[in-house]
């Protein structure tokens, strides 16, 4: 038996199975959050049920087709998965105060992760580059707090709304960061002092680009390396 299911498992018919029915739920999940017809919302009720009670198949399947049983919950995605589906057991009654159950169904749609190898990949490389990112993220505070300190003593007198302390400063230089309206930020300042320009463009290339291209780089060259191994 245990033969059977393992090879059951490792079916690309049955991946793909898994692949489509996890597509279906995010849709129907979706499709819950519009004002429908009463008896639409029932027939995706019914879909639901059926898709938790194919999930638990799922994964009954894999443990049984596992041949040694310890190694199935020393996987991190097999431990992942499984705590999915037993969160999706749980009966949620239409109810408010059950608001917080009925959002963790919706991590179903993460079950994704698992199953196609690709993302599985790049979710394992950022999990494995995160001690280096932590670091590159400590620089990027750091320079972040020296620039937001700095723009705080030049320009807290003109735009105070902006660049009045140091908290706010760092606000203001987030979205200078993202590039969402940052022309905004720099112009009134361009306005009062010609040399605003040196300070934002300098920020930009540091932080928005210098420092986000690095993080790539770390995750890039995870990547790479698995794909040695």
């Amino acid at each position: 038996m245990t033969r059977y299911f393992s090879t059951l498992k490792d079916n690309r018919i049955f991946q793909f199975t898994v692949v489509a029915i996890i597509i279906l739920n995010a849709i129907l999940i979706g499709a819950t959050t519009y004002d429908l017809d009463p008896l639409f919302l029932d027939t995706i009720h019914l879909l639901d049920y059926a898709i938790t009670i194919f999930f638990v198949i799922e994964i009954l399947i894999r443990f049984i087709g596992e041949k040694n049983k310890a190694y199935f919950f020393k996987s991190g995605w097999n431990i992942f998965d499984t705590i999915i589906v037993a969160i999706s057991l749980i009966p949620i009654p239409n109810n408010s105060s059950y608001l917080v159950l009925r959002l963790l169904r919706i991590f179903r749609v993460l079950r994704l992760i698992s199953v196609i190898p690709e993302l599985k990949k790049i979710i394992e490389a950022i999990l494995e580059s995160i001690r280096r990112v932590l670091f590159v993220s400590l620089l990027l505070f750091i320079i972040l707090y020296i620039y937001a300190t700095m723009g705080s003593i030049l320009f807290a007198e003109n735009d105070p709304a902006r660049w009045g302390d140091l908290g706010i400063s760092l606000i203001t230089l987030f979205q200078v960061l993202t590039l969402s309206s940052w022309e905004t930020v720099m112009l009134p300042m361009q306005a009062i002092y010609w040399w605003a320009w040196v300070y934002f463009f300098s920020f930009i290339v540091v932080c928005g680009i210098t420092i986000l291209n690095l993080v790539i780089a770390i995750l890039v060259d995870v990547v790479i390396n698995q794909k040695k191994l």
